[in-house]
């Protein structure tokens, strides 16, 4: 309603995209796709399981 870009993404996707990006060389270009938005909402930190390199 007031013009800004907001997006939202589970925890457990956002981490297992990220993960991804790193194994495709791609990590830049997904952290400027999500850094265009002016809020970016996550969920869900303790109901999934979580990749075991997010952890520490």
């Amino acid at each position: 309603m007031a013009g800004h870009r907001v997006a939202y993404v589970p925890a457990a996707e956002l981490g297992n995209e990220l993960f991804e990006a790193v194994d495709e060389k791609q990590l830049a270009k997904t952290i400027s796709r999500y850094g265009r938005v002016d809020l970016l909402c996550t969920d869900e930190l303790g109901h999934r399981e979580h990749d075991r390199r997010g952890t520490s």
